[in-house]
């Protein structure tokens, strides 16, 4: 005769309710996943120090894989609330005709892709110095710096590449530092950019 109720379940202590843990580790080790006790992390921690090069975490610039975006009319308007360049300065940097910059601004027309990426190379600059906190970017633009050529005349031939627009604003953080150890800063006099020349800069071929 078999017993008509089973008897009943007793609770089964727990050993470790706290204290031990349990690791899963699948990629780290090449396998589907593996279960190992943090109370022998000492012992299985080893067969780890080879595959670190495979966790090596790489630093990205944010800005500078960012995808630009702008349209020619917002790459002008950026150079121009920049740099301030005169729009017969563009036309001649761009090849085109005062008429052509002003229809690009105003979004009438668009640039060929040669034009394009001459205005995109300029407004790149002018984010790299309003980034430098450079206040007077526009006396920069026809500074001779570049063996007898200037940022606008690197525009002009398609030439303009970042290291470029750096040595600009190294210049521009120099003549600022000279600027305030002449006392100039302190003068009651008014304020004037004239000292300030266009012509070179330290160590050009001028």
């Amino acid at each position: 005769m078999y017993p008509t109720t089973l008897p009943a379940r007793r609770s089964m202590p727990i050993q470790q309710p706290i204290g031990v843990a349990v690791v899963v580790i699948s990629c780290a080790l090449g396998g589907t996943g593996s279960v190992f006790a943090l109370s022998h992390a000492n012992e299985w921690g080893k067969m780890l120090d080879t595959r670190v090069p495979y966790f090596d975490v790489q630093t990205v610039d944010v800005d500078a894989t960012r995808l630009d975006i702008r349209s020619a009319a917002e790459h002008l308007a950026n150079i121009r609330q920049v740099l301030n360049p005169a729009i017969a300065d563009l036309a001649t940097a761009f090849g085109v005709s005062r008429q052509a910059i002003y229809k690009w601004i105003g979004g009438e027309s668009t640039p060929e892709d040669d034009k394009l990426e001459r205005i995109r190379s300029l407004s790149l600059a002018a984010d790299a110095f309003q980034k430098a906190g450079v206040t007077r970017a526009s006396s920069l633009l026809k500074m001779k710096a570049f063996d007898g050529h200037s940022l606008l005349d690197l525009v002009a031939a398609g030439q303009l590449v970042p290291e470029h627009t750096q040595t600009l604003i190294a210049e521009a953080q120099a003549m600022d530092a000279a600027y305030s150890r002449s006392g100039l800063a302190k003068s009651k006099a008014a304020p004037s950019d004239e000292w300030r020349a266009e012509l070179s800069i330290p160590g050009s071929s001028e």
